[in-house]
């Protein structure tokens, strides 16, 4: 039934549309409690609610609470009655993840991104994961509503293809439409948009939407970038200033940053920057595990330079401790001018040693001036995630019609 909620012109259907996405946001939520919220008479509404039911899209939570007599109904969607593949594609790797519509993860599938990770490569490992993901679990064609994507390159929506792929290691993807590519190889409807944003999407409405309508996503990864959540909307904003965060000036006579102007916190918080920090430091005869890995240290990749973090290299930590402290400044700006309720930090940096903790504490200590305006700094969810199930939304966003940009 899902599938016939787009395009409606019914009142019917607008009316069991309009119960299902307010359930989705809400519930679990009684009865009573959609009939103050869409003025439906209650008879109206209980034979609205019981088609849902006999369709499979809603069930009864167990979660009502009893006054005495009998416990009242508590409706959810049915988290199984549809799937959702989430992809997230970045020059590291790119993930995809079978998710129900809850947004739960059922199953996760990774590319490593390498030199034959060609834009067609890609695509069809997304599209060979998405076969084998509905077999493995059991998942028939017929419930797949879709297919999101999430990109942290700057795209152009309607074409759907990369604006700047210089950022990949395998070429392929220069005019390569990735929506009209997938939904060929997969016969369903493909939705694609900034990556960050989708992840404070996700956020939001996996944990914090019953909270607060006020929160930022940044992300620090390849680049360093934001998303807002206001009154519980999504910012929209320009492709091509989708990393406007990471040109924020925090030192005006510090580093040179790749887009020329100088002191821009991509230039010092970044994993690019990180890495170009520890190869200047080993040839001025710091030592580094990573040494032993090349035999040129300007062949030390981006992988390698994650491998050292977890591996706590004594080095390459004393940079990611001055990453951290910058991005704390960073983010105190941030917070100053957008004044959310509630800030989540993810990304590939987040979760390696320090880095949060140094950076939510810089942070924090420069709100000190404002003690009656406490703000949450957390870490992301899923951090490794979270971007590919905010990718989800877009899919169920389709067919509830729910604004997600």
């Amino acid at each position: 039934m899902l599938r016939q909620f787009v395009g409606v012109h019914s009142p019917k259907l607008k009316s069991l549309k309009l119960l299902y996405s307010l359930i989705r946001k809400l519930g679990p939520i009684k009865v009573s409690s959609l009939t103050e919220l869409t003025g439906y008479k209650h008879t109206t509404c209980v034979r609205l609610l019981d088609e849902l039911v006999q369709a499979g899209l809603i069930i009864d939570s167990g979660l009502g609470v009893s006054s005495g007599g009998r416990k009242p109904v508590m409706y959810v969607v049915n988290p199984t009655s549809n799937y959702i593949i989430g992809v997230e594609i970045t020059n590291l790797y790119t993930t995809v993840l079978l998710l129900d519509l809850h947004l739960n993860i059922l199953e996760t599938k990774k590319l490593k991104m390498d030199q034959g990770s060609t834009g067609e490569f890609t695509l069809n490992f997304v599209t060979n994961c998405v076969d084998q993901l509905l077999v493995q679990n059991d998942i028939s064609r017929e419930k797949l509503l879709g297919i999101g994507i999430g990109l942290l390159d700057p795209i152009d929506s309607e074409k759907g293809t990369i604006i700047n792929s210089d950022s990949f290691i395998a070429g392929g993807w220069e005019d390569l439409n990735i929506i009209n590519y997938l939904e060929k190889t997969n016969q369903c409807p493909v939705f694609i948009n900034n990556g960050t944003n989708l992840a404070a999407l996700a956020e939001y409405r996996l944990k914090y939407g019953k909270e607060t309508d006020n929160i930022i996503f940044v992300s620090s990864d390849m680049s360093i970038r934001c998303g807002v959540v206001q009154q519980g909307r999504l910012l929209s904003h320009k492709n091509e200033m989708d990393d406007a965060f990471g040109h924020m000036i925090i030192d005006v006579h510090g580093q040179r940053c790749s887009c020329g102007s100088y002191g821009c916190l991509q230039a010092y918080s970044s994993l690019p920057a990180i890495r170009e920090e520890v190869i200047k430091r080993i040839k001025r005869g710091e030592s580094s595990h990573l040494q032993d890995c090349v035999e040129d240290i300007e062949e030390i990749s981006l992988h390698q330079t994650l491998d050292a973090l977890e591996q706590e290299d004594r080095l390459s930590l004393e940079v990611l401790k001055d990453a951290a402290y910058y991005f704390g400044i960073g983010l105190a700006n941030l917070i100053f001018l957008l004044r959310p309720d509630i800030v989540i930090c993810g990304g590939t940096l987040v979760p390696k040693p320090f880095f949060f903790d140094i950076a939510s504490d810089i942070a924090r200590s420069r709100m000190k001036h404002y003690p009656n305006s406490p703000i949450q700094i957390v870490k992301s969810t899923t951090a490794y995630n979270i971007v590919a199930q905010g990718a989800g939304c877009m899919v169920i966003d389709f067919y509830t019609e729910e604004s997600f940009s």
